[in-house]
């Protein structure tokens, strides 16, 4: 039997190619060695999308439970080897950089004018927002009156999805509760039953953003996510929302989302966010 060489596909020098190298906000210290690989000056090569890509993020059950997410950075940055490490600030970048190698063009968005009501539709140049990112920290840490040092981290791919799940069944429930059949005892069931999934999945989301509790004086150094858990249900208020208003601080840091509006009719100008989250990516 002739020995068959595989045969190289003579349309290969067409495939798509890297557009753009980019570096994340996290720089290169957040993720275990390995796990990305980075070139040599710390960036990750983004190519452009093909066209299963782009309908995977027409699927909205796909983008709810970051499967098509998933793809799409598997497809896009092959150097993520586990697309579900990355960190919130991340995604954001990476998802603009892919729609800006696909597109090369604008975001769009429509706001309306909170002055006279009238719609705008603003273009955001994403080649800007790339720009003009900010970068995080190596680390990042809040100290308790207690002597106790948190150390935080931004949240990754599973909790933003958490986070994203759990508004989409708050918005679900808001619309439910507005029936005119319920009675008011069973809208107080759905209002106790919220709030508590509401305050279970807080502090899931926050002890995810905690990558160890340390105290040097007593040679403490916590990063079991049980004791950890525990020890947020049992600290003051004013701790509690000092390490939480720190991880909502720096999940905020990257791609700037922010930007100054100005009304085509009556002129008004106001600040205004634009949305990078995964689900309302397409």
């Amino acid at each position: 039997m002739d020995n068959m060489t595989p045969q190289s596909n003579p349309l290969k020098q067409y495939f798509r190619t890297f557009k753009m190298y980019l570096k994340v906000p996290s720089g290169t210290s957040y993720y275990p060695e390995g796990s990305i690989d980075f070139t040599d000056t710390g960036e990750i090569g983004v190519l452009p999308m093909t066209g299963k890509d782009e309908l995977a993020l027409k699927n909205p059950d796909g983008l709810l439970n970051g499967e098509a997410m998933i793809e799409v950075l598997k497809s896009c940055v092959p150097a993520v080897k586990n697309p579900r490490i990355l960190l919130t600030n991340d995604i954001d970048a990476l998802i603009t950089a892919i729609r800006y190698a696909t597109f090369n063009d604008t975001l769009e968005t429509t706001l309306n004018c909170p002055k006279c009501g009238v719609e705008n539709t603003f273009k955001l140049n994403l080649q800007y927002a790339l720009d003009n990112m900010e970068y995080l920290d190596p680390e990042y840490v809040v100290n308790l009156e207690s002597g106790l040092s948190i150390f935080v981290k931004p949240h990754s791919f599973p909790d933003v999805l958490r986070a994203l799940q759990a508004q989409f069944e708050q918005n679900k429930l808001a619309r439910a509760v507005e029936s005119e059949t319920l009675t008011d005892e069973a809208r107080s069931n759905i209002f106790t039953n919220a709030f508590a999934k509401i305050a279970i999945t807080r502090y899931e989301l926050m002890c995810n953003g905690i990558v160890k509790v340390v105290d040097e004086a007593n040679n403490i150094n916590v990063t079991d996510k049980k004791f950890i858990k525990e020890f947020l249900q049992n600290i003051d208020k004013k701790s509690l929302d000092k390490i939480e208003d720190l991880i909502e601080e720096i999940n905020k840091i990257g791609i700037k989302k922010t930007f100054s509006a100005k009304c085509e009719k009556c002129n008004h100008t106001w600040q205004s966010e634009i949305d990078f989250n995964p689900v309302n990516f397409s």
